[in-house]
């Protein structure tokens, strides 16, 4: 019998540093759920930077320089709401490396403006729920071979 896939969540926590920076480990959306609410290590920040979000990005997206650098100095988590942002870009970055079955080409469709999203790039539209949904939406018409 074959392995079922990984869920998305897996993939995500994985760009976060996984269950050994994560302190717990993620099977499902309910698991991660519970990881958001007990707050992220500041370090999966760094985790995710290496799956080609800048330090921009996650100023933009996730938490303010000078607060991820207070959060770090005293050896504090990511509060609720930056661990729940952090989640979504990771989740998205992870859909999209799924969907291209590579990182950079993955990166790049991110960092692209498209004229199916208003001429806007993924990753920008990945601050609110709502934009993450319209790229999520993008991405699986992309799987599905349909435009985007």
């Amino acid at each position: 019998m074959d392995q079922p896939e990984h869920c998305l969540a897996e993939e995500a926590a994985a760009h976060l540093g996984g269950a050994e920076l994560l302190e717990c480990d993620i099977h499902s959306d309910a698991d991660m759920a519970r990881a958001v609410e007990l707050g992220f290590p500041t370090d999966t920040l760094s985790a995710l930077s290496e799956h080609g979000v800048t330090d921009r990005e996650i100023a933009r997206l996730i938490i303010n320089p000078r607060t991820l650098a207070h959060r770090r100095a005293k050896g504090q988590k990511l509060t609720v709401e930056e661990s729940d942002r952090a989640a979504r870009v990771a989740r998205t970055v992870a859909l999209a490396e799924r969907t291209f079955a590579n990182r950079d080409k993955a990166s790049r469709w991110l960092h692209k403006e498209l004229r199916t999203l208003d001429d806007l790039r993924p990753i920008d539209l990945i601050r609110t729920n709502a934009g993450a949904r319209l790229v999520e939406d993008a991405l699986m018409r992309i799987a599905w071979g349909a435009p985007a």
